[in-house]
C-alpha cells in the first residue's frame, strides 16, 4: 500500500490520520476559547449591572453544554 521503493516508502493513511487527528484538536482548542471568551463578556455585563444574575446563571448553564 502506497509508493514502495528500496530507498522510501510512504504510506498516505497514517499522514491523513495525523491531519485529522490535528484538526480535531484545533478545533476543540478554537470552541473552548471561544466559550471562554463569552463568559468573560457576559462578567462584565453582570458587573456593569446591565445582565442579572440570574440570567447570567441561565447563560452560563447555556454555554457549559
Amino acid at each position: 500500500m502506497g509508493i514502495e521503493d528500496p530507498t522510501f516508502s510512504f504510506f498516505p493513511f497514517g499522514a491523513l490520520f495525523c491531519l485529522t487527528l490535528f484538526c480535531f484538536v484545533a478545533v476543540r482548542i478554537f470552541a473552548i476559547r471561544s466559550r471562554n471568551k463569552q463568559m468573560d463578556y457576559f462578567k462584565d455585563l453582570v458587573i456593569n449591572g446591565e445582565l442579572s444574575e440570574a440570567e447570567y446563571q441561565k447563560l452560563k448553564n447555556l454555554l457549559a453544554k
